[in-house]
């Protein structure tokens, strides 16, 4: 008895551990570790410095993003150099499509580009870049940054567009999990004939 209320327990912290599980999708953050998030609101860094980037989609809602911009279509990414001193320094911006493969200098970035907007200053410290992804995936954004004396340093962020695979991760290994401890309970409970027999000969 003890035993069948410690599986049951089991049972039972499962199903509350994948009722807590939420989709990746609704969560925030996520990026990669190039990057940080704070909310709704990525950052890349060079250095101690920043750049904050917000993701809208104002054609389907007034809602802010991340790391994980819900559906396809027509995006907005609205980038925020904290440093003044960065407006008079280009800056080069590549979304390309996650290879999910590390990115090496051997990487042909225009195959896998889905947007590039050469370096530019943006004497302002905020510039917008609109683009209509059609497909939903992984990506990462690659910001370039030139400094006066000709150096660059690249910065990356991660994101997804719609639902991934991974998005379901969590609820696919809780379902399996849940699985392996119902089974395992339906085998202590239902023990098989010959160590029934023998049990039932070790009684008598």
């Amino acid at each position: 008895m003890k035993n069948r209320r410690s599986v049951a327990a089991a049972v039972l912290g499962a199903l509350f551990s994948l009722a807590s599980m939420a989709p990746l999708r609704a969560s925030e953050g996520g990026a990669g570790p190039e990057a940080m998030s704070m909310g709704n609101m990525c950052m890349v860094m060079f250095g101690y410095d920043m750049i904050h980037i917000t993701a809208y989609q104002p054609g389907k809602s007034r809602s802010e993003y991340c790391a994980e911009i819900p559906t396809s279509g027509p995006t907005i990414l609205v980038f925020d150099i904290e440093n003044p001193t960065f407006r008079d320094m280009p800056l080069e911006l590549r979304i390309i499509r996650d290879p999910l493969t590390p990115i090496t200098k051997g990487t042909d970035l225009e195959a896998l580009t889905e947007v590039h907007r050469p370096a530019t200053k943006y004497v302002k410290g905020t510039f917008n870049l609109e683009h209509d992804f059609k497909d939903n995936g992984h990506y990462i954004g690659l910001v370039t940054l030139t400094r006066p004396d000709g150096t660059q340093e690249t910065s990356e962020f991660k994101f997804t567009v719609g639902e991934t695979l991974w998005a379901w991760v969590p609820q696919i290994a809780g379902t399996v999990l849940i699985a392996g401890i119902v089974f395992v309970y339906w085998k202590h409970t239902h023990p098989s004939g010959k160590k029934k027999d023998a049990a039932d000969a070790t009684a008598s």
